[in-house]
């Protein structure tokens, strides 16, 4: 039997050339991985492996040499019901529940697994969405076991491996024909046509709470709101930044929002140490109003958890010097420019980074994408390598960052997109403005409405 174990296995290499749709492959489903793998030969019992998944078991899992099975990443690409020995009565509750959040069928894909003739297993997998990016694991874990924890298994999982699919005997089902046939390349190429499912279709679990709660989350203050507690306000212009700070800090915390308005309205009146010409003046309601907006506003914000949101967007200073001498007194270029730069940057150890096309439909709007990237090239702001192929891997794309290590955030969280950038990088109004050469009232007005 030793004699029949793969090389991969027997003395796995440290390095091996994968062609450009395994690659795609693995960057989409296998994405960070770090942790022990597991395999099974046919005919055995898994096997776990105490080392990290190279090229090589890679290629043999798609040549169908063995099954090679993963623990879930923080980020997974997609989502599994493992529906084992299915009964007329499990399909009826899946479709019921698939009819009640209005999932399509364009949002899911039926596969079989190894097991399929035999029993008749097999697998649903779609895409979950929030906020336009990938949920973390926690999250989409969580509002899946909502729905489905008491008719199947869910994949994939933090503390059990999982079987990747289109190796053996893993094809997709479509109208109840399994289609053998079919490559593991195009395979891939269907799952990654799925349209996501936002995961604010699915019933969630109310994570406010009053700060008196004996669960309420621990975060301790840092940074500037740390001073602005301790200290109160030091300068003129801060009174509306210092006001948003505090609010988002409450907000992370889970508070309630009446309670940190509360809080806030009482935090200005101890200690705006004469540096505000509202309170100066006694406009008590106009201040409370504003607060009340500013509160409203967060608490209405879809975001990802801290540690999620800090994976996904990297800004700095430099980026919108950089975009305002691109694009000088160009909103909208500006902010397309803001939103590519906070894409690459996490992603710029790459020499080329893949940007797929619903990612520039995101940076630069679906109905003028292709123009934002035409100008872009004919000015050499960015350079597209046009080794390509239509649903197997994206084009590649290289941007010379600015040279800036210091990323914008604020308490603890980096900024998300342009107008938040702005916000952290400058002190007040007048200085966006003319740092970016746009008409002071189209920042006024924006965050006035935010």
């Amino acid at each position: 039997m030793q004699a029949n174990i793969p090389t991969s296995l027997a003395n796995p290499p440290a390095k091996s050339f994968l062609t450009a749709a395994e690659r795609d492959y693995s960057d989409t489903l296998i994405r960070g991985y770090d942790s022990p793998y597991a395999i099974q030969l046919f005919g055995e019992n898994w096997k776990t492996r105490y080392q990290t998944i190279n090229d090589k078991l890679i290629q043999d899992h798609l040549n169908q040499r063995f099954w090679l099975g993963s623990k879930a990443c923080w980020y997974p690409y997609c989502y599994c019901l493992d529906i084992d020995s299915p009964t007329p009565e499990t399909l009826e509750k899946i479709e019921a529940i698939f009819e009640k959040y209005s999932i399509k069928e364009s949002q899911r894909l039926y596969v079989t697994s190894p097991s399929y003739q035999k029993s008749g297993n097999f697998r649903i997998y779609f895409r979950l969405e929030y906020a336009d990016k990938l949920p973390t694991f926690n999250l989409g874990r969580s509002v899946l076991e909502r729905v489905f924890r008491e008719i199947c298994e869910i994949y994939p999982q933090r503390r059990r491996k999982d079987r990747l699919p289109f190796g053996k005997d893993s094809h997709i089902i479509s109208d109840g024909v399994v289609l053998s046939q079919l490559t593991w390349e195009q395979e891939l190429h269907w799952l990654k046509k799925l349209d996501p499912i936002d995961v604010d279709v699915f019933p969630r679990q109310p994570v406010i709470i009053s700060p008196d709660a004996p669960d309420a989350p621990a975060i301790t203050p840092t940074g500037d709101v740390a001073d602005l507690i301790a200290h109160g306000l030091q300068n003129f212009g801060t009174r509306h930044k210092a006001q948003h700070a505090l609010l988002n800090f409450f907000w992370r915390k889970s508070w309630l929002p009446e309670d940190s308005a509360k809080q806030v309205k009482k935090w200005i009146r101890k200690n705006h140490n004469g540096f505000s010409k509202d309170v100066n003046q006694a406009n008590w309601r106009t201040i409370d109003a504003e607060i009340d907006r500013q509160t409203e506003a967060i608490y209405s914000r879809k975001q990802l958890s801290d540690n999620a949101n800090n994976l996904c967007n990297l800004i700095t200073k430099a980026d919108l010097l950089e975009a305002a001498r691109l694009f000088p007194g160009d909103v909208v270029n500006q902010k397309s420019f803001i939103a590519l730069v906070a894409y690459v940057r996490p992603r710029s150890h790459h020499d080329w980074v893949f940007i797929p096309a619903h990612v520039w439909r995101v940076i630069a709007d679906k109905d003028r994408y292709h123009n934002f990237i035409n100008e872009l090239e004919s000015r050499g702001i960015i350079a597209a390598n046009r080794q390509y192929k239509v649903g197997l891997f994206s084009r590649r794309f290289r941007l010379a960052l600015p040279n800036d290590s210091l990323i914008l955030c604020e308490d603890g969280r980096n900024a998300s997109d342009y107008y938040s950038a702005l916000r952290i990088a400058f002190d007040t109004k007048r200085e966006i403005a003319e740092a970016m050469q746009i008409n002071e009232r189209t920042i006024r007005r924006h965050f006035s409405e935010s």
